[in-house]
């Protein structure tokens, strides 16, 4: 039976709002559904090739192609799957974080972090600040090329007008040089978590698992 994978962002954990949401639709149904803690090795020694392939391996476990939800961090982590090569049914991406990469290595926000190879961040996965190590930053080169990507897996993009956290750019760029692709802009920030975007969101499993 095919499974639904739920990825989750930066700095939150599996139980989150979302990762609830998808796993309360997916157990009404009697999907099988995997939520794997994307925080690895560790959150301080984080990095986007650990979580790559930690997805990879939970994927060769499954008997068929699933369908793969990614949230913000975990939407980029499903697009580099699929650039690698799994075998995806389909991916519902929420306001995905595409260029992670490249905006942490040339966003003013994050100039202390390259500076001093560590910062403290919130994680409300935890529900409190966490160090972030140097690991990630020395990961993310190998990362920095997905605007380069070009994925066959049927995708459908959820955003938020209002996302301050991921220009909405991204996601019309992605969708652009990925045919096929759909695109709902939803009047949400980056949490989407409104009414109307879990409306969209319930609506585009449904289709998924049609």
């Amino acid at each position: 039976m095919t499974a639904l994978i739920y990825l989750h962002g930066f700095t939150s954990a599996p139980g989150g709002n979302k990762g609830s949401f998808t796993r309360h639709w997916a157990r009404e149904r009697g999907i099988p559904f995997h939520a794997p803690d994307l925080n690895l090795p560790t959150f301080e020694t984080l990095t986007l090739t650990a979580q790559v392939e930690a997805v990879e391996a939970l994927l060769r476990k499954l008997p068929e192609p699933p369908v793969l939800i990614g949230s913000s961090l975990g939407g980029f982590i499903a697009t580099a799957v699929a650039h690698r090569g799994a075998s995806i049914r389909s991916m519902i991406l929420l306001a995905p974080a595409i260029h992670f990469a490249r905006r942490r290595m040339t966003s003013p926000a994050w100039a202390i972090y390259r500076e001093r190879e560590e910062m403290e961040v919130f994680h409300y996965g935890v529900g409190s600040p966490m160090r972030l190590g140097p690991e990630l930053l020395q990961d993310l080169p190998n990362w920095v090329d997905d605007d380069q990507w070009r994925i066959p897996v049927p995708t459908v993009i959820l955003h938020g007008r209002l996302d301050e956290a991921v220009p909405l750019t991204e996601s019309e760029a992605y969708r652009d040089r990925n045919p096929g692709t759909i695109l709902h802009v939803l009047e949400d920030d980056h949490g989407l978590l409104g009414a109307a975007s879990l409306a969209c969101l319930r609506s585009e499993l449904e289709a998924a698992f049609h």
